[in-house]
């Protein structure tokens, strides 16, 4: 009993079909993951939160008890805590101001 080539390929030809139809489905299915990862991780970008100046009227500024200088927005209650050194920066700048003010407005 030989087996003739064309009755080798006539059943060769649907798996081949099935197997490149896979293939291209796999491909695709990877793609569209490749993708969706690629665009989650261009949304997740984080918002540098030193890129804006705030206005004494969108923040309230506070020291706590570790000398860190503390910023809340007053819109969306978010707070940034700075290190100790900053604060104490900060506030000798603030105060200085003041002492200034009261200073010039005694003259």
């Amino acid at each position: 009993m030989k087996i003739e080539r064309e009755k080798v390929m006539n059943l060769l030809k649907p798996a081949m079909n099935v197997i490149i139809v896979a293939a291209v489905g796999t491909t695709m299915f990877r793609l569209g993951i490749a993708y969706q990862t690629h665009e989650s991780k261009e949304a997740t970008k984080v918002e540098n939160p030193y890129a804006h100046a705030y206005s004494p009227e969108e923040i309230s500024i506070a020291v706590n008890e570790s000398n860190e200088l503390i910023m809340i927005e007053r819109e969306t209650g978010k707070y940034i805590v700075y290190s100790d050194q900053i604060g104490q920066t900060i506030f000798g700048m603030y105060a200085n101001r003041i002492h200034q003010e009261a200073t010039n407005a005694s003259k």
